[in-house]
């Protein structure tokens, strides 16, 4: 059931790994822009990866990040409702406390009035781990972004496309630094509390 798949966020971090398992026509945003007119193509399935992900930065500028996450949604739900619809989704959208969060929970519901769609909740980071630190008190079902990436065009290639569903897409619930560990032994823990006292920032601890 593959036929022509459209997969935005193409030239992402996720769609660079998503390549190398799936067949389709990825596209990015300098040559998509799917928060302007769209001209439909044609498709069997879309897959939406793109989106505006940098939660600190949206805080400050919080209409690019609707524009992106939530209007752009929007247009490609509007323009390819008769094209089965996958939204890739992050796990913290069931309880949002930010602005990139709760523009993916609006996305979402946007899909949701999509007859045939499937929304991946998910988070995946780069492999090996970038950083110094990683918190020990926040939990996740994501991995490292090769792996996502695989998981998901697995899930993409046995949907049904009829259906209208929602899920969780990982390897099991962990502290990000038990993720970070993986890859990055001398990683130092650290806390969410801490980091919303330096920042004044909410994030989530959990995706439950």
């Amino acid at each position: 059931m593959q036929g022509k798949i459209l997969i935005t966020g193409g030239t992402g971090r996720l769609g660079t790994e998503l390549k190398k398992h799936l067949e389709g026509d990825y596209v990015g945003s300098k040559d998509f822009d799917f928060t302007e007119h769209i001209k439909k193509g044609e498709y069997d399935l879309v897959v939406h990866a793109g989106a505006y992900t940098d939660v600190k930065k949206a805080e400050t500028e919080p209409k690019q990040c609707f524009l992106v996450n939530t209007y752009g949604t929007f247009n490609l739900v509007h323009t390819y409702v008769d094209t089965p619809f996958i939204y890739i989704s992050t796990e913290y959208a069931k309880k949002p406390l930010n602005v990139y969060s709760l523009t993916k929970k609006l996305g979402e519901e946007i899909v949701k009035t999509h007859p045939n769609h499937l929304i991946i909740r998910t988070i995946f980071k780069p492999n090996p781990w970038p950083f110094d630190f990683a918190y020990e008190d926040q939990y996740t079902q994501g991995d490292y972004v090769d792996i996502i990436a695989k998981l998901l065009a697995e899930r993409i290639k046995s949907w049904d496309r009829k259906s209208r569903e929602i899920e969780y897409l990982g390897t099991g619930r962990k502290t990000m630094y038990e993720l970070a560990k993986r890859t990055r032994p001398d990683v130092k823990p650290n806390r969410v509390d801490e980091y919303i006292k330096q920042t004044g920032l909410s994030i989530q601890k959990d995706y439950e």
